[in-house]
Parts: C-alpha cells; structure tokens; sequence
C-alpha cells in the first residue's frame, strides 16, 4: 500500500477516526522529525515579543483569549 493509498482509505473514515490516526502517526514521530520554524517565523516572533515587552499591559491572559474567541 502507498501513502497516497493510505490517505484516501483514511479519507472516507469518519473525522473522529481520521483524527486518532493522525494522533498516533504524529505520536510515533522521533523527536527530531517535528518541523522548525524558518527565518521568517523567528523573525515574527522576535517582533511580537519586543512589541509585548515594550507594553507588557497590551498581551492578555489565556482566559481572556478564550472568552475572546468563545464571543465570536
């Protein structure tokens, strides 16, 4: 069986079964497998972590975040 073989078998499951597939290929993954972030995400992260110590009072708790997201 290829991959792509593999992914359209796992496509017709229901979504609950597609995700505890994905979990436990993702799971069975060494270590040093995980993707890194490139020059332009560390570069974005850099900036929003100046932007918050310049203004610490402008970042919100996770709470708050949810409440936020949970409103819309």
């Amino acid at each position: 069986m290829t991959a792509d073989q593999l992914i359209a078998d796992a496509a017709s499951l229901p979504p609950s079964d597609r995700l505890r597939i994905a979990q436990a290929i993702w799971d069975s993954l060494p270590e040093d497998a995980y993707p890194t972030a490139g020059p332009e995400i560390k570069a974005e992260l850099d900036r929003r972590m100046a932007k918050y110590r310049e203004n610490p009072e402008s970042g919100m708790t996770i709470e708050e975040l949810r409440s936020r997201l949970e409103a819309d």
